[in-house]
């Protein structure tokens, strides 16, 4: 039997309604129902009302686990986050009717390893530093809260190597319904999950200029591919002489920006995700960041990258591009 990581309690997932709630407040408050994922004894045979009827989460095998979990962690949080429509469907092909924001994640065995984070995976984090994996196998547990937080999407604030690194908490903060710039998201209304998990109704803002807090984030693990400007990750000090592609603090079209136009990047009609500070899409403020190139669950592209052209219909792969040449062309002028 697989340990569970000691770091991060336990999911607590709703199963019979949808929670018409903020993407942060899931798994919490109201929407926090312990026995959807925890079992007292490993012994029940029957629902909660006093007839024995009702619905509960099977029990997984190989148990009792860790916490008083009903399953291991990925399959326990599978069994409501795979083909469901009450709650986003994360996991491979979407049941679900909206383009996922974070795409789709696959499992060793899949035949998808090379597409994006890989469920019980345990290979190196690309570019931790130091070296990051789980022996256990990458879980859901690593990226979120399992009983809900303020951060965007449950986000864990101290992922991957922040523990060893002593580094700070990392908050990626998010407002719902009105738009508020001191907001690092901005998701366009509560309701249900077409509004929350479709990429077409979230917005990334830009409260620090020379920061991304979702990049802060993927820094947890991926740790050589994220600093400030000038610094030995990432170069650029002055403006142009880039050694890493950077995730802040460069506005498309900028000067010295990497030859980026704004012009090319506002005559698209599909556009990559960015940042802005003023939460106008497409300005001059625009800055590139971990989302405009990836997937952060990953999806059928290499690397969970977005083959984004600029036309035709959007889906988790991009449009109609064909390979990572669009998505680079979305604001690079080089080559024609």
């Amino acid at each position: 039997m697989r340990k569970i990581s000691a770091l991060i309690g336990i999911v607590a997932l709703v199963v019979c309604l949808p929670m018409m709630v903020s993407a942060g407040d899931f798994h919490r408050n109201a929407s926090l129902v312990c026995s959807d994922c925890h079992t007292m004894h490993y012994s029940q045979q029957h629902g909660y009302n006093s007839d024995g009827t009702g619905f509960f989460t099977p029990l997984g095998g190989a148990g009792p686990h860790h916490y008083l979990l009903r399953n291991e962690i990925n399959e326990l949080c599978l069994t409501c986050h795979d083909g469901s429509s009450f709650a986003p469907d994360v996991y491979g092909t979407n049941a679900n009717s909206y383009v996922r924001q974070a795409g789709r994640l696959s499992k060793e065995g899949d035949g998808f390893e090379a597409d994006g984070h890989t469920l019980d995976a345990t290979a190196t984090a690309p570019g931790s530093n130091p070296a990051w994996s789980n022996a256990e196998g990458l879980n859901c547990t690593n990226c979120h809260f399992p009983h809900g937080g303020a951060n965007y999407r449950n986000l864990a604030g101290n992922p991957g190597n922040f523990s060893s690194l002593g580094r700070t908490y990392v908050s990626v903060s998010y407002a719902t319904g009105a738009q508020d710039l001191t907001k690092d998201v901005f998701q366009t209304a509560a309701g249900p999950m077409a509004v929350h998990y479709s990429y077409d109704n979230v917005q990334f803002n830009e409260p620090d200029q020379t920061k991304s807090a979702y990049a802060f984030f993927c820094q947890g693990c991926h740790t050589d591919y994220h600093g400030a400007k000038g610094g030995a990750e990432v170069g650029g000090l002055t403006g142009e002489e880039w050694t890493r592609h950077p995730n802040a603090d460069a506005n498309i079209g900028a000067l010295g920006g990497g030859h980026s136009s704004l012009t090319t990047f506002t005559g698209r009609a599909n556009k990559v995700q960015v940042m802005s500070a003023s939460g106008v899409i497409p300005s001059a403020d625009n800055s590139p960041s971990c989302m405009s190139c990836h997937k952060a669950h990953g999806n059928q592209n290499a690397f969970g990258l977005i083959f984004m052209s600029g036309t035709g219909a959007v889906d988790e792969e991009g449009d109609d591009g064909t390979s990572v040449r669009t998505t680079c062309k979305q604001c690079h002028i080089q080559g024609g």
